[in-house]
């Protein structure tokens, strides 16, 4: 970013993002992105913690009753690459 070097533990992707998420449209989307995704942190994490429930059961899991989003896929996929020991 500019002036500044930026986190070296951030995907590059992500830095990506939000380089161009300023660029064009400065402060105003920053905050936006910030906004969103401080509300899909909190989907992501619920869905986390569903699956943490679902692991730690030793019944199978019964059909979601409401659908299937990018957040529960993501939180699947996250939590799979996640080396438990």
């Amino acid at each position: 970013m500019q002036g500044s070097e930026p986190n070296p533990e951030a995907d590059p992707m992500v830095v990506d993002a939000v380089q161009i998420v300023r660029d064009r449209f400065g402060a105003v989307g920053l905050r936006s992105l910030i906004a969103l995704a401080s509300q899909e942190l909190v989907r992501v994490e619920e869905a986390e913690a569903r699956l943490a429930a679902i692991e730690n059961t030793e019944q199978p899991a019964a059909p979601a009753s409401e659908p299937l989003d990018a957040a529960d896929t993501q939180a699947w996929l996250a939590y799979t690459e996640v080396d438990r020991e």
